[in-house]
Formats: C-alpha cells, structure tokens, sequence
C-alpha cells in the first residue's frame, strides 16, 4: 500500500474562533466541514505544502514561521 501524505491547518483567531472550508460540489463529501489542507507532493516538504495549499485553497499567505506542528497521525 502507498503511503499518502497529507496537511491540514488548525488556524484559531483570538477569539478563539476555528476556521473552516467546505469541501466543494463535485468532490467526494462534498458540503461537509474539514480544515484546509491537501496532498503533499513528491517534491515538497509539509511545510511547503500548508502554503501552497491555503494559497489555492483559501487565498492565505503564511510562511514556515507561521506554522508549528501540532499533532501527526498514520491510519
């Protein structure tokens, strides 16, 4: 089986406020909730995957400082 690496960003305000995207028509699960997040390419690192995907995702810029690692999970 191949492994297949994934990101998803837990992005809180001071508030206390969660952000999250809907999954869009024509995806499987379409209309639910999820963080945003996406597929690590071949060439990439996570890190350089969170802000590639919360660019074309959500239109977020962040850097690497940005993010810090928060929990890891293999199913």
């Amino acid at each position: 089986m191949k492994t297949l690496l994934v990101v998803a960003a837990a992005i809180i305000n001071d508030n206390g406020e969660v952000l999250l995207a809907q999954r869009p028509e024509g995806k499987r699960l379409a209309g639910k909730w999820e963080f945003p997040g996406g597929k690590v390419e071949a060439d990439e690192s996570p890190e350089e995957a969170m802000v590639r995907e919360l660019k074309e995702e959500l239109d977020i810029t962040v850097t690497h400082k940005d993010m810090e690692p928060f929990w890891f999970l293999s199913h």
